[in-house]
């Protein structure tokens, strides 16, 4: 898997922290998350919009695909347009979420394994129709560093 590249960035990472995400105004939404699994489950998740993330980050208008990256190299690509209705949640059903999985990134018709838990940045991308943005992925299926933990 690849990080970002400077050449399919728009523009910078955007640090959470960076943007005063404390200081924006949450949202609450009903969002049904499905695991790979095949459960699933519909909660009231709140905390602020993504689309209100991409307006404080002035997001580039050619972007195309929004990487969200946790502290740990997770990291999930969405199509802009799927991303921005989601939520970067800090709560689920009226209880906030513990440290670890604040803000996780809940949106409408996204696979579970792509709700990242503990979002600390956002990347901006423009890629062409011919790439293929689960390159610029990291989402742990079948990876492993710890050759003892497979077996």
């Amino acid at each position: 898997m690849s990080h970002p590249t400077e050449t399919s960035r728009t523009g910078p990472a955007v640090s959470l922290s960076e943007i005063g995400f404390d200081r924006l105004e949450p949202v609450e939404r009903a969002v049904e998350i499905r695991c790979a699994t095949g459960d699933w489950w519909t909660a009231d998740w709140r905390g602020p919009p993504v689309s209100a993330v991409v307006d404080r980050a002035a997001v580039p208008p050619e972007t195309t695909h929004l990487v969200f990256e946790t502290a740990d190299g997770y990291r999930a690509c969405l199509d802009v347009h799927a991303a921005l209705d989601g939520v970067l949640a800090i709560a689920m059903d009226g209880e906030p979420l513990d440290a670890a999985e604040r803000p996780r990134l809940v949106c409408p018709g996204v696979e579970g394994i792509r709700t990242v838990k503990g979002v600390s940045a956002v990347v901006p991308v423009s890629l062409s129709c011919d790439e293929d943005p689960g390159e610029l992925e990291a989402l742990g299926i079948g990876e492993s560093d710890d050759a003892e933990t497979a077996e």
